[in-house]
């Protein structure tokens, strides 16, 4: 967890530069601070701008390039420990920040410079939980960048995660992030998740793409067995060493029992690699649905036919094959699916 982090640090600090504006910063500080570094680089690299801190309390003010840029906050103690889980991070737009060292929180400014701190600051209480079976903190990563972008789509905020989620963002979650007008929409950063959005815009509409597979008891199946039979079919990637997709399960299992009388199926393709931990883990979330592998894991024909870089993915079908929807977890999988079955 703590290379996930450097790499978010590593990925902010690589935010382009471009116009001024003027920065108006102040703030509080534990009592054996007397200097707080504000740095471009999130890195702490090169030659950091200095604020003197006087009982305990700073102000700094100076013209510094535009909003598309973020900013380091540091105090001299924890920069002489390299201790970067104490930084504090916000946007460089001209919103003036009150910033509280201490708790290293953001305590006035502007929407996008509290989510962006808050986000990074719940990135470190990521790393002091551990990884099990049915928690991830890299999943849990995942998800505060998601509602930081999502909650700030009028700001220059999504430019900080969306290069680094968009590998598991709906189509529906894109085209809210690229909506007519958005002020990032042509920023080079951008330019990626712009991509995979056009790529899975051009999924939407096609047949689904026929490949056979083994079952549990050994049996090879066709997805035409039962895509494109008259009833909406979820397909499913995951593995049973993926902890997010475990996490993920139960949402699934009661998005099956909800609508699977009204017309769903849904088929499990497992990117395992040993049968044992793929059946045991189909018993332990249970799973009724149809299971298929090749127990190939990123080899799995699966992954190549589909063109699935992550896990947990979906693709939804309608009841003549046509792929209508991919990438749908938590709440959103529920909502698409409440629609079709309401109409």
């Amino acid at each position: 967890m703590k290379r996930i982090c450097f790499l978010i640090l590593f990925a902010l600090a690589l935010i382009p530069v471009q116009g001024q504006t003027v920065v108006s910063l102040s703030g509080t500080a534990p009592a054996d601070v007397r200097i707080v570094y504000i740095f471009d680089n999130l890195g702490f690299q090169g030659t950091p701008d200095s604020v003197a801190v006087v009982d305990g309390k700073w102000k700094y003010e100076r013209q510094r390039p535009a909003q598309q840029e973020l900013l380091g906050l540091i105090t001299d103690q924890a920069f002489k420990r390299k201790a970067s889980n104490e930084v504090v991070i916000l946007m460089a737009d001209s919103v003036p920040s009150e910033v509280d060292m201490i708790q290293r929180m953001v305590v006035k400014g502007s929407k996008a410079s509290i989510a962006v701190n808050n986000t990074v600051q719940g990135f470190y209480a990521c790393m002091q939980k551990e990884t099990t079976a049915d928690y991830d903190p890299k999943d849990e990563a995942l998800k505060l960048m998601y509602t930081a972008v999502m909650d700030n789509l009028d700001s220059m905020l999504p430019v900080v995660f969306v290069p680094m989620i968009a590998d598991v963002m709906t189509v529906g979650a894109l085209q809210k992030v690229f909506y007519e007008g958005a002020p990032y929409a042509q920023h080079p950063a951008m330019q990626s998740a712009k991509s995979r959005l056009a790529l899975l815009m051009g999924s939407i509409g096609k047949q689904f793409t026929d490949l056979k597979m083994n079952d549990t008891k050994g049996k090879e199946h066709s997805l035409s067995e039962w895509c494109g039979k008259g009833r909406y079919v979820l397909i499913d990637f995951w593995a049973s060493w993926c902890g997010p997709c475990r996490a993920e399960m139960p949402n699934v299992v009661a998005c099956y029992e909800k609508y699977h009388a009204q017309g769903l199926d849904i088929i499990g393709i497992s990117f395992d690699t040993k049968r044992e931990a793929w059946l045991q883990a189909i018993t332990d979330l249970n799973m009724p649905w149809i299971h298929l592998s090749d127990l190939a894991g990123w080899k799995s024909l699966g992954a190549s036919t589909y063109e699935i870089h992550s896990i947990p993915s979906n693709i939804l079908l309608d009841g003549t094959g046509k792929i209508i929807d991919i990438n749908l977890r938590g709440s959103m999988l529920d909502a698409r699916l409440s629609q079709l079955f309401t109409k």
